[in-house]
């Protein structure tokens, strides 16, 4: 999840400083790049991929789209959003970063993989960058691997859920709900 954090940097960091506090220059393509002065985005359009190296911090980013809203400070990410930064990856359809709350919000077959700690299938997440945790929510399949650890009272006991709590930096399962009041996680236009 720090990699969405990271995409959402990424964009606005190259739009307004050129990269010069990067350590390498990300290497960034799209079909096609413009700015909308009507919207006051950044557009990145067909097949947009961004990997960077950024003080030996590494990721890849790709979507069928991007768009990045300075003033506001937030990015948006459309059609087979993936991340992978390290042993992680999180694939969905659809992104939001909101940089003033540290909030990363993703829907439509999320997928979520930490190589040795777990697996998650949901509907919808948010992440808090802050604290480091992500929620999971909707129709959930959990899969743990034996490295992930458990907060006091949580017990695993099957493998769907409709809530799942997650510290990433811990890789401890915070939360396990089977029946769970979800908030519906909704993706503001641009």
């Amino acid at each position: 999840m720090r990699v969405l954090k990271i995409f959402a940097l990424t964009l606005l960091v190259l739009i307004c400083a050129q990269g010069t506090t990067f350590a390498e220059m990300p290497e960034i393509s799209a079909g096609e790049k413009y700015y909308d002065v009507f919207k006051d985005l950044y557009v990145l359009r067909k097949n947009v991929r961004v990997s960077l190296n950024n003080h030996n911090f590494k990721g890849k980013i790709s979507a069928d789209e991007a768009q990045v809203s300075l003033s506001k400070k937030c990015c948006w990410a459309n059609g087979k959003v993936k991340l992978e930064q390290d042993n992680i990856t999180l694939a969905c359809e659809r992104a939001y970063i909101d940089f003033p709350t540290k909030t990363a919000s993703v829907t439509g077959k999320v997928k979520f993989e930490s190589k040795s700690a777990v697996t998650v299938n949901a509907d919808s997440a948010v992440f808090n960058w802050d604290t480091k945790i992500v929620d999971f929510y909707g129709k959930i399949k959990l899969k743990v691997d034996k490295n992930v650890k458990l907060a006091d009272g949580v017990k695993i006991d099957g493998k769907n859920y409709q809530h799942v709590q997650y510290n990433v930096i811990e890789k401890k399962i915070l939360a396990l709900d089977k029946k769970f009041d979800a908030p519906e996680i909704v993706i503001p236009s641009e």
